[in-house]
């Protein structure tokens, strides 16, 4: 069992990776070696673990995994102190630069930043695409799974059929794939109790919002809403558009990729692109409301989730039904690519950024370095 440590230790160790790694695949490896190999927080073997298991249920994965690794070391003080240390930094640079966008949107300068990002951000989805069909759609079931969740979304078909149809038809149609071992490790005793604890107090939380702005509870609802029909990543990416451009009608596919695109200059969770959403719709509150929405739902899935760890890990069925929702995200965001890229006023400027853009992509180049480069890019091109 992982030794008891003080929650405000905990959030700072999250804090140091929320505020310097960047990129979902390079924020994996940062956070290992923060809370296993420098602060020994976990063993390697129950972060891989809690990393199964935060990759088998909605949300953030790695969110996910920091309230799962602080569970463990200090219950839910714990819990809430990893979600919280590594969301700060993001949240609070997506807050500044969610202000500074605002107030500066109409200049020539910052339009011509927006008409770059708008490119990288197709960039960035269309090389998604790949490593989406690369990695979760590699027979032709699978593939199927991607073309006709792609064909659904562009034809109008909510995301939640979508994403529910899959993980039913995965249960039955698609192969597990291996178990893992589950070794020695133990699930977290209580952390069911917990979990009720915290449904409690979302359902407070949002009766009160509900009472006093009805327009933040429509956020919250919003927000959760994605949360539970992401699995981490840019997986993020259809579910948000459909939920803040096509139902809601927030912003507009142009706004909906300039947000994105600040998203990836920060470092932490690219799902506190929430914040700039809600900071559009409602200002700093609703810039609050977002982030806490985006999360709220899967901490309780992860709190529960890990007194059933061992079951939901080594169940073949559980990993059939994500085999199907993840092949399926990856046709959404196909679809999504299709729509973001009818947004860009296109000519040989961005032509070209897109090719370099796509270029640094495939070599592996830090996306943050690609969006800063894009944007200084484009006030010569644009």
């Amino acid at each position: 069992m992982a030794a008891r440590v003080k929650a405000w230790d905990i959030f700072k160790g999250f804090f140091v990776v929320g505020a310097t790694a960047y990129g979902g695949p390079a924020m994996m490896p940062a956070m290992r070696r923060e809370v296993v190999e420098k602060r020994g927080f976990v063993t390697r073997e129950d972060f891989r673990l809690g990393l199964g298991l935060c990759q088998t249920i909605p949300g953030g994965t790695l969110m996910q995994l920091a309230a799962y690794i602080g569970l463990k070391l200090d219950g839910l003080p714990g819990a809430i102190a990893g979600y919280l240390g590594f969301s700060c930094p993001a949240f609070l640079l997506m807050l500044g630069l969610s202000m500074f966008y605002t107030h500066t949107r109409g200049s020539h300068f910052s339009q011509a930043i927006c008409s770059g990002l708008k490119v990288v951000v197709l960039a960035i989805c269309l090389m998604s695409c790949l490593d989406f069909v690369k990695r979760f759609a590699p027979t032709r079931r699978h593939q199927a799974f991607t073309a006709a969740a792609a064909a659904l979304f562009l034809a109008g078909v909510g995301v939640v059929p979508i994403v529910f149809g899959a993980a039913l038809l995965g249960l039955f149609a698609l192969a597990p794939g291996p178990a893992p071992d589950l070794g020695e490790g133990r699930s977290a005793n209580g952390a069911l109790r917990l979990a009720g604890y915290m449904a409690l107090a979302m359902a407070l939380g949002m009766g009160f919002l509900l009472a006093v702005d009805p327009l933040l509870f429509d956020l919250a609802v919003s927000m959760i809403k994605v949360d539970m029909l992401s699995f981490g990543g840019f997986g993020v990416f259809p579910v948000m558009y459909a939920e803040v451009v096509e139902h809601r009608a927030w912003v507009d596919s142009a706004t909906f990729i300039e947000g994105m695109a600040l998203a990836q200059v920060t470092p932490g969770p690219s799902l506190l692109a929430s914040a700039f959403m809600g900071y559009i719709v409602r200002g700093v509150p609703g810039a609050v409301v977002a982030s806490v929405g985006i999360f709220a739902a899967s901490f309780i899935i992860v709190l529960a989730a890990s007194h059933y760890r061992d079951s939901i890990v080594g169940s073949a069925r559980a990993r059939s039904a994500l085999a199907g929702v993840l092949a399926t995200l990856g046709g959404m965001i196909v679809a999504v690519s299709y729509t973001l890229a009818k947004a860009v006023d296109w000519g040989w400027a961005s032509g070209l950024l897109l090719v370099l853009s796509l270029a640094a992509l495939a070599k592996k180049v830090n996306v943050c370095w690609i969006v800063l480069a894009a944007a200084g890019l484009s006030l010569f091109l644009f």
